[in-house]
């Protein structure tokens, strides 16, 4: 008799156990009865009395009849759990002159359909009475761990002593159905012991499509709840804890969901897709920095495997960009960027290739995505660095904190610039070249205070406006602060777009350029981070939305400080984006600020030198930023109610009570912020 047809039999035995025990169990008082009329009929004896003795025994001993047939259902999982783990060994299998190390399962590929549909019948049948959580030991889930273990070990090949190996290629559907239908019967809490692999862990090297699934369903709802922390949900939803925490036990795994988001991140250009695949590497490598925080025991916590085992490629330049943010950190980045460059050109023999290589997921550029710090924190460099003689600025807490590295200053304003243009375009070196040429002639003009007068205004009469009138000394302000806007947007549209040629599996990814125009906007928060002070909220408010949207904030009027919307191609017969302007619109604007706000507490705490004035900090960009999130947040209320309107507002208000609690809870606009939670908060109890 084969393996399987044992293991058949014993699930059979098992099955009419259950169903026996089904019948016996329908009432109380049938049990006794039966256990009654065992007991009489136990005084006669016949070629049964042996077992007929021992229903006798465990009737005085007041075993019931349900006790007695759940215990047969246990030892019964229990023998085929055993027999399951048995059937994997590893042994040297002679075959003539020749010997052939078997590795595996007895079960082959062929018979695993067979088991794993049986094995679902049954978990249904345990699923149905109950015996999963009745009985000690977790039935269920420890059967269907031993059936997953045989089924990863199957081999695709068969032993025939004539032919020797031959592979086994029947199409895989049925394994896959069947799979799919044991789904359901794994545990939501994930509980991970010693030596042991997730059971969804098993299910997705199995079945990759489900891995595909399982993170599309978060990844959809992630982009349809703009407003959810991924941090708290991610913490406290069981299912999604789960999941993280199996990524976290199986590199492979998490190389493959990697691979699968930077792909779509690749064809679509979603920022809210990078920002989802940025949070689940963080998670992950938080997982493993701080395993005790997720509730991973101490003896499971050996087991975890090394950070290079999820970065295998590249694995130097992980390190740097997983470490702290540090001036030399960013060199040395640059540095070894110049040498992979060097030889990549050197050893190009298909230039396809090459350019595909430099943007796929084993990529230097598809792991510095993963890691955006890097990429403000270069934003912050260009911009503290006013020209080629000036030192950083001592006035602001980044200025202050970076002050030793002046004699180096203009070395680090030239590789942050050279960083920045190599993950807008990290195909081609002479455009880079282009580019960082611009961002340093760009960040030069924006901290030059006389920057436009003299090329779009007559700059004597607004410094006299800016002397008689403090309004129009802050519209003279949101003047500077637009043109140069417009004059950066106009580098993008002559030096960015021309080089995009990212590909994806040898084809041209269609909207590439929409995440490479996010990460180019994106460049002018490293004004806000680092120049924060002296930028006023008007300004503030210009270049969040326009880092949010692409688009330009315009006054009404010389007379007006009020901002209004305006599309950068038609610079006539604007409208006020707090009236007109969509959804969609005043969201990004809103996320926004939530996203620079975490941007800025990641960076202080490596780079600030105390807690308090990382604090101050953060309170710095939320009393600048507060006004522009209230005005998004407000709109927000006053748009027609929807179906997920409710929905909408509980992430909204969270999201609000925990940024009103970044650095410190009490700063310029508080007042305001609390406020804005409290009718949230009445607007939900009157849903």
């Amino acid at each position: 008799m084969s393996a399987i047809q044992e293991i058949t039999n014993l699930f059979a035995s098992l099955a009419l156990n259950l169903n026996a025990s089904n019948q016996v169990s329908e009432s109380v008082d049938n049990s006794i009865d039966l256990s009654i009329t065992k007991f009489n009929q136990s005084l006669n004896f016949n070629q049964h009395s042996r077992v007929r003795v021992l229903d006798t025994a465990l009737s005085l001993m007041c075993f019931t009849s349900p006790q007695v047939f759940d215990s047969v259902i246990e030892y019964s999982v229990k023998t085929i759990v055993a027999v399951l783990g048995s059937s994997i060994n590893c042994k040297v299998i002679q075959c003539d002159d020749e010997a052939v190390l078997s590795i595996g399962g007895l079960i082959s590929s062929r018979d695993v359909v067979e088991l794993v549909e049986t094995c679902g019948d049954i978990l249904g049948k345990l699923k149905a009475r109950g015996v999963s959580n009745e009985l000690p030991g977790n039935l269920g889930e420890s059967l269907l761990r031993a059936v997953l273990r045989v089924v990863v070990s199957a081999s695709s090949f068969r032993h025939v002593r004539e032919l020797g190996p031959v592979l086994d290629a029947r199409p895989g559907d049925g394994r896959t159905l069947a799979l799919s239908e044991l789904l359901q019967y794994v545990p939501k809490e994930m509980s991970v012991k010693k030596g042991e692999i997730p059971l969804r862990s098993m299910i997705w090297y199995l079945d990759p499509l489900i891995l595909k699934n399982d993170v599309s369903q978060i990844l959809q709802e992630s982009i349809n709840r703009p407003f959810l922390c991924l941090d708290t949900e991610f913490f406290e939803r069981i299912e999604w804890r789960s999941t993280i925490l199996s990524l976290a036990f199986s590199p492979c795994m998490f190389i493959e969901t990697r691979s699968l988001l930077h792909n779509w991140f690749l064809l679509t250009g979603l920022a809210s897709l990078l920002e989802f695949q940025i949070k689940l590497v963080s998670l992950v490598l938080d997982i493993i920095s701080r395993p005790m925080r997720w509730g991973i025991l101490a003896d499971v916590i050996l087991t975890l495997p090394s950070s290079h085992a999820y970065f295998p490629y590249n694995h130097q330049f992980v390190r740097i960009l997983a470490g702290p943010l540090t001036c030399g950190g960013l060199l040395q980045l640059v540095h070894n960027l110049s040498k992979s460059h060097f030889r990549s050109e050197r050893c190009s023999t298909n230039q396809a290739a090459t350019k595909s290589s430099l943007v796929d997921h084993k990529s230097l550029w598809a792991m510095a995505m993963n890691f955006p710090d890097w990429f403000y924190f270069s934003c912050v460099l260009l911009f503290l660095y006013k020209s080629s003689g000036d030192n950083f600025p001592s006035t602001s807490i980044f200025g202050a904190a970076l002050t030793q590295h002046t004699e180096e200053a203009e070395t680090l304003c030239s590789a942050a610039a050279r960083y920045i243009a190599w993950i807008l375009n990290p195909i081609g070196k002479s455009h880079q070249d282009v580019v960082a040429q611009n961002l340093r002639k760009m960040a030069g003009n924006f901290t030059s205070k006389q920057y436009g007068l003299a090329k779009h205004t007559n700059p004597k009469k607004l410094k006299r406006q800016k002397l008689h009138n403090d309004v129009h000394g802050k519209e003279y302000d949101c003047q500077i602060i637009r043109l140069w806007i417009q004059d950066f947007q106009d580098m993008y549209s002559k030096h960015i777009p021309t080089t995009v040629n990212s590909s994806v599996e040898g084809k041209t990814a269609p909207n590439a350029k929409l995440g490479q125009a996010m990460l180019f906007r994106r460049i002018s928060l490293g004004i806000l981070i680092g120049c924060s002070d002296n930028i006023k909220e008007d300004g503030w408010e210009l270049l969040l939305h326009y880092s949010a949207t692409g688009m330009i904030l315009q006054s009404t009027n010389t007379n007006d400080t009020g901002l209004q919307h305006k599309n950068r191609k038609s610079m006539d017969g604007s409208i006020a984006w707090t009236e007109k302007s969509d959804k969609k619109e005043v969201e990004k604007g809103a996320c926004l600020v939530f996203y620079l706000t975490d941007v800025v507490e990641n960076m202080s705490i490596t780079l600030i030198d105390s807690e308090e004035n990382g604090s101050d900090l953060i309170c710095q960009v939320k009393s600048k930023a507060s006004k522009y999130l209230l005005k998004c947040v407000h709109k927000l209320l006053n748009s027609n109610v929807r179906e997920d309107y409710a929905l909408m507002l509980l992430d909204l208000r969270n999201r609000l009570i925990r940024w009103s609690h970044q650095g410190k809870a009490v700063f310029q606009g508080s007042k305001d912020v609390g406020d804005t939670i409290e009718t949230i908060s009445k607007i939900l109890s009157s849903l």
